[in-house]
């Protein structure tokens, strides 16, 4: 495509010649004269030779740099490369090796993969895709245009279990779960079905591969989930939350709405709407931060008292 094409696509201004033919997009590591280079960082720019065209910001571009100019190239990212890469048909129907329970409502427009379980009293919305070997327990309502990722389990049992002096009792779990539209779950996902109400995830959630999501939790809107994150039953987590990697989440805690939960941080208490939290337990990221650089001097800091008590011993001696 034509730098011109590419910009009347996009609706983004030009810097350069708009005949410059680009071949795909690429990495800054990858990057040659056919390709079209995401920019956002100047650190970056200054390794790239000057005949590479670049999407950047005005000011990162000099009168002999091809490219289209955008103020905001992280976000035109997908964009980039939605337009560059192959159209593919999306499939429709249920794949005969799959297993669909009679009673299960699946839209014509969605299709069941290889390998699938969609089990009693189930609803797959219009638009969405089940991947193969994924699994969908009673009463799983998927909304439309979903994405559910191979390998995922969703509407399994909660672990509820009560200590009685005859051992533990399995708790019975008779709710199910529910999935707004244009949800994403990641491959080996495990959503937890309610014990008595649904465990919900709302409308524009993206769920990474490995989450474990526990009975009756509530997941609100366009949240990110990353990879490896546990989130314990009944917590309530608002709209637009990042949790990142490896979190952990304790049951019947609140997460306010925008909060972001830093990689391997562990959630004790709510946690407000807005903040930054890092560390075990949660706390605010800076004050967490602030105390990992304590901890690293510790051993100098217990030599440096040593001494001071040493000092203090033979001034009381005195």
């Amino acid at each position: 495509m034509k730098i011109a094409f590419i910009a009347e696509k996009l609706n983004v201004n030009i810097s350069g010649s708009p005949e410059h033919e680009i071949a795909r997009i690429s990495s800054p590591e990858n990057a040659d004269v056919n390709s079209l280079c995401v920019i956002w960082d100047k650190h970056v720019l200054e390794k790239l030779p000057p005949e590479i065209p670049i999407a950047a910001p005005q000011e990162f571009f000099t009168a002999s740099r091809d490219g289209i100019i955008c103020a905001n190239p992280r976000a035109l990212l997908p964009e980039l490369l939605a337009l560059f890469s192959q159209p593919q048909a999306k499939p429709k129907g249920i794949h005969p090796s799959a297993q669909v329970s009679l009673s299960a409502v699946i839209s014509p427009d969605a299709y069941i993969g290889a390998g699938v379980f969609v089990g009693d009293g189930s609803v797959v919305g219009d638009g969405s895709l089940i991947e193969p070997n994924a699994v969908l327990l009673a009463n799983v309502r998927v909304g439309k245009n979903c994405l559910i990722h191979s390998c995922a389990v969703i509407g399994a049992d909660g672990f509820g279990f009560e200590r009685t002096p005859q051992g533990l009792i399995k708790i019975p779990q008779t709710g199910g779960v529910r999935i707004g539209d244009d949800v994403e779950i990641g491959a080996c996902t495990t959503i937890d079905r309610g014990t008595m109400s649904d465990t919900v995830i709302d409308s524009g959630t993206k769920i990474d591969n490995h989450v474990q999501i526990g009975h009756n939790v509530k997941i609100g809107r366009n949240c990110i989930i990353c990879s490896m994150t546990g989130i314990a039953g009944s917590s309530v987590i608002e709209d637009n939350v990042t949790i990142s990697v490896q979190a952990g989440i304790t049951d019947h805690v609140r997460v306010g709405a925008g909060a972001v939960i830093a990689g391997r941080t562990g959630v004790t208490n709510d946690i407000p709407s807005g903040a930054v939290v890092s560390g075990f337990p949660a706390r605010p990221h800076n004050e967490a931060k602030r105390a990992l650089v304590l901890a690293s001097d510790l051993p100098s800091l217990f030599k440096r008292i040593r001494v001071l008590e040493k000092k203090l011993s033979e001034l009381q001696k005195s």
